[in-house]
């Protein structure tokens, strides 16, 4: 709901604050929110909520407002508290208070026991002041995500424009300000409410955009941050497309390598990415019969349901068994994949994900608005992403027709910073280790930390030497030292071998220089460029004492847009599991 400030003299002191700088430095108690205090009500077990108002534009901290929703997990040790521990899942679209109920769960003792644990889902999503707009949502996921002719084409561009038109009715007045920037001010206001001089904060994925913009904004209030799964903020639209998809062709073809080391069911008559290739070459004939679910599997399911499957080594099981069965004549499990990656409800609804990333993505980058340019930009990723490629140009298509103006993003620095750690995983395949690597090199003081593995982030997710060295960053401020690796998997891209470092508990602060990386979408570790690949999957079993995450971020028919890179990032596992115990009538987490 929108609603009026409370205070004139809050307003007042806002509008000074927003109008001096945008790296505003006025102590806490200053900003809009700090005027009140959070009225904190139980909401199960230890959390409690509450909710927050902000401004809906802060450059007009006089006008209406916006509610956002919060959950806290006091710290269980109140005489060691350090502070306030902020966390975003990523997406955008996730919900950050679904993901805080599962994550606090399996998080390591020390940091449940020194840290008030606090998530707000950011503005358009969630329980927050939402974006609903997703009636055509089954439409658009079902659409030729590769359209070989004029009448498939235009069938993506209808599907694409009715649903940007229909948030456009539904959400307008609410479109232009659900970007980036907008929420780094919304998460200061939050930390100034919390009485908290400065914030430690883990972000996931899209939640590494939160995080980055934040410091550059204010850099003098960081005390600690992790950002795990970087995104690039220096790439323009089609860069961020093509690059996010040569990440998914690499995940794919890590996934065929294992099948056919391991001769699973795709392996076992031949050649596992011909198989795949036979289960995209049946879709595209006729959708594929799904007796188990509400509709058949046509290509927009059989892709969508592949790259799920891609975010997480966990799942990779999963896909084959639904493969396995789409050959069979059976693509039920390929459209249950597609929909516990939308987070589908039990009654059969959706959370507002998708219309929530379209909306955040849709500002912070400059998209193209000829619907035409699609058509050639879809020839020139297929070049470099053969199996999925094309699919991200047609995702695109729904920002041509978005009727919010773009306020873009800046290449963050946070000069001034106290160390701020990018986690990279060399074989990510939403957010590109290159992504990663460029972010620790943009920020000031960025501490790369590498992780040589499978999957779309990697901290609380099992890795012992990975989640040392965060513990102890976020406890002690114990800074890794530079070329910090961990895991023994795949080197960075590009290169044939990475030495594998122990890091140590304490180190100074790394020097750098101030250089851009550039992507390297090709390369001696990418796939061969055939069009026979696929990919299996589906996320991982919700268990509740285990740290596993379903990656569900937007999903395929985002993966074109700017930073839809973004699988939420953690939230996966964790928020199905929250879903079904809250639907057994239990507690939650």
């Amino acid at each position: 709901m929108r609603t009026r400030l409370w205070t004139l003299l809050t307003v007042a002191t806002a509008a000074l604050a927003v109008a001096c700088s945008d790296r505003s430095s006025v102590d806490a108690g200053t900003t809009p929110g700090a005027a009140r205090a959070l009225a904190w009500e139980s909401c199960g077990g230890r959390a409690e909520c509450a909710t927050f108002e902000v401004p809906l534009d802060w450059n007009d901290p006089a006008g209406e407002t916006i509610e956002l929703a919060v959950v806290r997990y006091p710290a269980r040790k109140p005489d060691q508290r350090i502070g306030v521990l902020m966390a975003n899942p990523g997406g955008p679209g996730g919900s950050a208070l679904d993901f805080l109920r599962a994550w606090q769960s399996i998080l390591a003792p020390e940091i449940r026991d020194r840290f008030d644990l606090v998530a707000f889902d950011p503005r358009g999503v969630g329980e927050s002041t939402p974006i609903l707009c997703h009636d055509r949502l089954q439409e658009l996921v079902a659409v030729d995500p590769d359209p070989d002719n004029e009448g498939e084409w235009r069938q993506a561009e209808e599907v694409a424009k009715a649903f940007a038109d229909d948030c456009a009715t539904a959400a307008g007045w609410l479109l232009p300000y659900v970007g980036t920037k907008q929420v780094a001010r919304d998460m200061d206001a939050l930390r100034a409410a919390l009485g908290e001089a400065q914030l430690t904060y883990v972000g996931y994925s899209y939640g590494t955009t939160i995080g980055a913009t934040y410091a550059d904004l204010f850099p003098d209030r960081v005390r600690a941050f992790v950002l795990d799964g970087g995104t690039d903020q220096s790439l323009d639209y089609e860069t961020v497309s093509v690059t996010q998809m040569v990440g998914f062709e690499r995940a794919l073809q890590a996934y065929l390598d294992d099948c056919a080391a391991k001769r699973c069911a795709l392996a076992r008559d031949g050649n596992p990415r011909a198989a795949v290739a036979r289960v995209i070459a049946m879709a595209e004939q006729s959708p594929i019969p799904a007796p188990g679910a509400d509709r058949p599997a046509g290509p927009g399911e059989v892709q969508l349901g592949i790259i799920s499957a891609l975010y997480s080594k966990f799942t990779w099981n999963q896909l084959t068994q639904a493969l396995s069965q789409a050959l069979a004549g059976d693509g039920s499990g390929l459209v249950r994949l597609v929909d516990d990656y939308l987070l589908r409800n039990p009654d059969g609804s959706y959370p507002n994900l998708i219309e929530a990333n379209y909306a955040v993505n849709s500002v912070d980058t400059a998209c193209p608005k000829d619907p035409q340019a699609y058509r050639a930009m879809a020839d020139r990723f297929a070049v470099l992403a053969p199996t999925f490629g094309r699919s991200a140009a047609t995702s695109g298509l729904v920002c041509a027709y978005w009727a919010a103006p773009p306020d873009p993003l800046g290449v963050p620095r946070a000069a001034g910073s106290a160390p701020i750690l990018v986690i990279a995983t060399t074989n990510d395949p939403a957010t590109p280790y290159e992504w990663g690597r460029a972010l620790s090199e943009q920020l000031e003081n960025g501490v790369l930390v590498t992780y040589r593995g499978e999957g779309h982030t990697i901290y609380a997710q099992g890795n012992a030497c990975i989640d040392d060295v965060v513990n102890a960053y976020l406890v002690s401020l114990a800074v890794p030292p530079e070329g910090t690796t961990c895991g023994n998997g795949p080197p960075p891209p590009g290169q044939a071998a990475a030495p594998t470092a122990s890091p140590p508990s304490e180190a100074a602060t790394p020097t750098r220089t101030a250089r851009l990386a550039t992507p390297t979408p090709a390369g001696a570790s990418d796939p061969p460029a055939d069009r026979d690949g696929g990919l299996p999957a589906s996320p991982p079993p919700a268990d509740a004492d285990s740290g596993a995450a379903e990656p569900a971020t937007w999903g395929y028919w985002a993966a074109g847009l700017a930073l839809f890179a973004l699988a939420l990032a953690f939230v996966g596992i964790g928020v199905a599991q929250a879903r079904r115990a809250r639907s057994r009538g239990g507690e939650g987490f």
